[in-house]
C-alpha cells in the first residue's frame, strides 16, 4: 500500500501565502504618500513603479495545482486543484483521487497518478488542466518530509479527532495511534491523521461514520484538517516565523510560484474566508477495465463544479476528449459486472459496501 501525501501540497501553498518575507515591503508601497507633480518626480515615480509592479497585489481568481507525493518514487498519490481569488479571500478546493481515469499525454487512458512520473510537473498541470478543462497557472509539488517540520514550526493544530484511529504497518514505517478527543497534534501526530484510512481489527459502528477504508472518505478528513489549519494560523504572530518556514519549504518543494507572484499573493491573505471555503471530490464510481480497477469520474458534474467555482482570467482549457471517447471502459460496461468490490490492500478506491461492525 503506497504512502498518500495528498495532505501535504495544500498545507505548503498555505504557507507560502502566510509567511512571505514581502507582506511588509506590500503594506509600505501600499501606504506611500503621492508624490509632487514636478516632471523629475514623475520620472521617479514611473522608475519607482516598474521597479515595484511585480509585486502589487493581483485581484484575479488563480488555479494552483497542488500535488503531494514522494519524490524519491517520483508519483503524486493524489492532486487537488486549488482555486484562490485574492480579492475577496474565497477558496475552493477540488480533490481527484490518485486512481482516477483519465487521458495522459503519451499514455492514453490510464489512472491520473502516471502523469508526473511519465512527465513531471509539466505533464500533471497538462493532465489535469484538459481533464478539468481549466489553465492551471501554478503548481506545487510536496514531498513528505516538510509536512511533520511545517506543523512543528507552526506551534501543530489543535483538532478534534472523532474517533480512535489504530494502525500499525512495520513494512512501509507507518504507525498510527490516536485516541477520540480534542487534542493538540504535532507534526508527527498530525500526520498520523492525515494518513489513517482504515481500522486495524475490523470496524466498529462508530468508526463507519467516518471511515470505510476508501481514499474518498480519507479525503473528507483531510479536507477537514485543512480548513481547521488555515483557520488557526492566518494569524499575525506566525509572520515571525518566516524564515524558518521558507527555509523548509524551499528544501522541500517543487514550484513554479515565483518571488513576486508569491508577494502578490500574499497581500490578500487577510481577505481569506474560511467560512466560505468549499471543497469538492470529483464525482464519478468504480469500474474494471481490462482487470484494472479505476475511479472513472462522471465529466459531465465535474465539468459542472468547475464552471461554476475554478474559472480564472487564463480561461478554458484545450481538451483531449472532444473526439474520442473511452472506448475500452465503453466495452467493459457491456460485459457482466464483477462480484468483487475493489476494498483490499492493493487498491483504495472505494470502501468496501460491506465492513462488519
Amino acid at each position: 500500500m503506497n504512502i498518500r501525501k495528498f495532505y501535504l501540497i495544500m498545507t505548503t501553498t498555505v504557507t507560502i501565502f502566510l509567511f512571505s518575507s514581502g507582506v511588509w515591503l506590500l503594506f509600505l508601497i501600499n501606504t506611500t504618500a503621492a508624490a509632487p507633480k514636478d516632471g523629475k518626480a514623475n520620472t521617479q515615480n514611473n522608475l519607482i513603479n516598474h521597479i515595484i509592479q511585480p509585486f502589487v497585489a493581483d485581484k484575479n481568481p488563480v488555479n494552483i495545482l497542488v500535488l503531494g507525493g514522494d519524490k524519491v518514487a517520483g508519483n503524486t498519490d493524489t492532486m487537488m486543484l486549488v482555486n484562490f481569488t485574492p480579492g475577496t479571500g474565497k477558496i475552493s478546493i477540488i480533490s481527484t483521487p490518485r486512481d482516477s481515469r483519465v487521458k495522459v499525454k503519451g499514455l492514453g487512458f490510464t489512472k491520473i497518478n502516471a502523469a508526473y512520473p511519465r512527465g513531471g510537473a509539466d505533464l500533471a498541470v497538462d493532465t489535469l488542466s484538459n481533464f478539468l478543462g481549466v489553465r492551471i497557472k501554478y503548481y506545487v509539488y510536496v514531498d513528505t518530509s516538510a509536512f511533520r517540520k511545517i506543523i512543528d514550526k507552526l506551534d501543530g493544530v489543535d483538532y478534534y479527532v472523532p474517533v480512535d484511529l489504530y494502525y500499525n504497518d512495520p513494512y512501509q514505517n507507518l504507525h498510527i495511534n490516536l485516541k477520540k478527543g480534542q487534542q493538540h497534534l504535532d507534526g508527527k501526530k498530525a500526520e498520523q491523521f492525515m494518513r489513517f484510512r482504515k481500522p486495524q481489527g475490523g470496524y466498529s459502528k462508530e468508526m463507519m461514520k467516518y471511515y470505510d477504508g476508501s481514499d474518498l472518505k480519507r479525503i473528507e478528513a483531510q479536507q477537514n484538517f485543512i480548513r481547521e489549519l488555515i483557520k488557526q494560523k492566518k494569524n499575525i504572530k506566525y509572520i515571525s516565523k518566516a524564515s524558518d518556514i521558507i527555509d523548509v519549504i524551499l528544501k522541500s518543494v517543487e514550484t513554479n510560484i515565483t518571488a513576486s507572484d508569491a508577494l502578490k499573493l500574499a497581500q490578500n491573505i487577510s481577505n481569506i474566508d474560511i467560512s466560505g471555503m468549499e471543497t469538492f471530490m470529483v464525482p464519478g464510481d468504480t469500474a474494471s477495465v481490462n482487470g484494472i480497477w479505476y475511479y472513472v469520474p462522471d465529466r459531465k458534474a465535474t465539468a459542472k463544479i468547475v464552471e461554476e467555482n475554478f474559472q480564472s482570467d487564463l480561461g478554458a482549457a484545450p481538451s483531449y476528449y472532444a473526439d474520442e471517447d473511452d472506448r475500452e471502459l465503453t466495452r467493459s460496461k457491456n460485459k457482466p459486472k464483477a462480484t468483487k468490490n475493489p476494498s483490499n490492500s492493493d487498491t483504495s478506491i472505494k470502501g468496501s459496501k460491506t465492513p462488519k461492525p
